[in-house]
């Protein structure tokens, strides 16, 4: 049952990942991979929310592990630093992983002491 709460999560995740990030990139047309930095910020304050207020296992590889971990995307996030850093955007690269970090945590603290 673990397995398959985890994988139906992940699927959904990533789906509405890549929705989400197509959505962001007609919207938003720089030269700056805000789609991902967008996603992996509202990834994290989701899981702030979702970390604070449940306990129950089901809940937590559904979301936590299955939709969470499909929606956020860490390799993502370190090939387009790495793109950005390769065709000499080097400050660029290091702003995108900086504040995607920094205000990643900050979504996640935020949201942690959002209590339902």
């Amino acid at each position: 049952m673990k397995l398959l709460l985890i994988g139906v999560g992940g699927g959904l995740g990533s789906i509405a990942r890549f929705y989400l990030g197509e959505y962001i990139k007609n919207k938003i047309d720089i030269d700056f991979p805000v789609s991902m930095m967008i996603i992996n910020i509202l990834g994290s304050f989701l899981l702030g929310i979702s970390f604070a207020n449940t306990k129950d296992i089901n809940y937590i590889f559904f979301i936590q592990s299955g939709f969470l971990g499909g929606f956020t995307s860490f390799s993502t996030f370190i090939l387009q630093a790495f793109n950005l850093s390769k065709s000499s955007k080097v400050f660029k690269s290091i702003l995108y992983l900086s504040e995607s970090i920094f205000f990643g945590l900050i979504a996640f603290l935020i949201a942690f002491n959002i209590k339902f």
